[in-house]
């Protein structure tokens, strides 16, 4: 029988097991997977992670990562190679309508965390009759210093935001580590030489490879935010 693993990537890689009981932090992209002899299903996709970000969609079959045959890993290991370094980029083949596609998304730092049914309950004062909107509520409030809530899942799928009459078994909170800006220093400077072997502009390539001109130490610098690869 397959197993439904949380698949958490942003991004994610991206997985843990659904029923774990301990929190769990790695490099992931934010969604629900099953593993099978074919590849990776993804069965759920958590909003505003990286793998909703870059364009994954419940029904998709991550048949390759980073050029690696899903097919043939043994499904236990398969997942692990959608997991990585935050940061870092998950390239992924998937098929979706008979199609082939080749997605990338940025693994970002994903916290799996039990949100268990007593607390639940102390909160609310019930284990029934839940809904998605109260669970995510209390979800935020547990949220750790330097993540932010992602979204709850139950049973290692994604909740539903207008769900209603949920109980409070086997759910978790999946919150994602906050974006950090990166100085203007760091961006990558682009050096064109003439004909004499000299430099003749001195511009920048900022993180999504467009090329923006050097301003004068005078000229007063813009407030426009730093482009990231997503």
């Amino acid at each position: 029988m397959n197993k439904i693993i949380v698949f958490l990537a942003m991004l994610t890689v991206l997985c843990v097991n659904a029923t774990a009981q301990n929190q769990e932090s790695f490099g992931g992209l934010g969604m629900s997977v099953r593993v099978s002899e074919r590849g990776v299903k993804v069965v759920g996709v958590l909003p505003n992670s990286p793998a909703s970000n870059a364009g994954l969609q419940a029904g998709d079959v991550i048949v390759s990562a980073n050029d690696v045959v899903l097919s043939s890993v043994e499904p236990e290991k398969q997942v692990a190679l959608l997991r990585g370094k935050e940061g870092t980029m998950a390239n992924l083949a998937i098929e979706r309508n008979g199609k082939q596609i080749a997605i990338a998304a940025k693994r970002a730092g994903i916290a799996v965390k039990p949100l268990e049914a007593e607390n639940i309950s102390n909160w609310y004062g019930k284990k029934e009759n839940l809904t998605a909107e109260e669970i995510s509520f209390l979800a935020t409030q547990k949220t750790a210093e330097g993540y932010e809530a992602l979204g709850v899942v139950q049973n290692g799928l994604p909740i539903s935001s207008d769900a209603e009459d949920l109980n409070a078994n086997a759910v978790q909170q999946i919150s994602i580590k906050k974006a950090t800006e990166e100085p203007e220093s760091s961006l990558p400077v682009h050096q064109d030489l003439n004909s004499d072997g000299k430099i003749t502009d001195n511009s920048l390539v900022n993180a999504k490879g467009a090329r923006v001109q050097k301003q004068n130490s005078s000229e007063k610098k813009p407030s426009a935010p730093v482009y990231k690869v997503r």
